[in-house]
């Protein structure tokens, strides 16, 4: 008997990971313009002999299902060694055009056994969840050099971030006192703490990811 048997679905999402099994998405983020008609999203099959059942699904910005957004096909089967394209289209009601706003997409790969024996076979599912930031066209122009705008305070015990752009902005890389600290993505005309507390930090470093994936330079800053 062929097809697909049961299945246990472990979700693997991660931010900058866009791997899921032998499926890779072409972007770790994606940035839809408020004039584009459409968007689109490379997924790649580099499994020479598996294929996968691939869903995909958009999310607002507290991971709830958005229809203000159509993703099309939402459900496809990628046969080994090849890619597809997804389709991103809006489809909501008018946005603030005055800063960024964020969705999520993910898409979840099924690998789909064949087995002659008709016996059950335990596969997993895994998924890959990216940042949609809807943008404005009008503040496009001001994207590449938001990253110098944001400035780092440090008061009662607490590193805080603030950002007077219209633009999400994600840091990685931080350092205070040469100790390694998690990352924060630091909403549009709004702050972000780092978490935990500091004792009297004398400085910190990091760098951030732009549009197409890449890191920053690196900002370093004395308290």
């Amino acid at each position: 008997m062929k097809g697909f048997y049961s299945l246990i679905i472990l979700l693997m999402l991660s931010t900058f990971e866009t791997h899921a099994g032998g499926v890779g998405l072409g972007t770790t983020r994606l940035i839809y313009s408020s004039d584009s008609k459409q968007s689109s999203l490379a997924v790649r099959n580099t499994d020479q002999q598996a294929q996968f059942l691939i869903q995909s699904w958009i999310e607002d910005e507290r991971g709830q299902p958005s229809r203000d957004f159509v993703i099309t096909p939402p459900l496809f089967v990628l046969k080994p060694d090849s890619e597809n394209m997804l389709k991103v289209l809006f489809a909501g009601k008018p946005l603030a055009q005055d800063r960024e706003t964020l969705y999520w997409i993910t898409v979840k790969s099924i690998p789909q056994t064949q087995t002659g024996n008709g016996a059950n076979t335990l596969q997993f599912a895994s998924a890959s969840r990216i940042k949609l930031f809807y943008r404005p066209h009008n503040i496009a122009d001001e994207a590449l050099q938001s990253y110098t705008k944001i400035k780092p305070s440090y008061l009662g015990q607490k590193i805080t971030f603030s950002n007077p752009t219209p633009f999400y902005i994600t840091t990685t890389n931080v350092r205070v006192d040469n100790k390694t600290l998690p990352p924060v993505m630091i909403p549009p005309q709004s702050e972000a703490t780092i978490p935990g507390k500091f004792q009297s930090p004398q400085r910190i470093s990091y760098q951030t990811i732009n549009d197409y994936g890449a890191l920053t330079p690196v900002v370093d800053v004395h308290f």
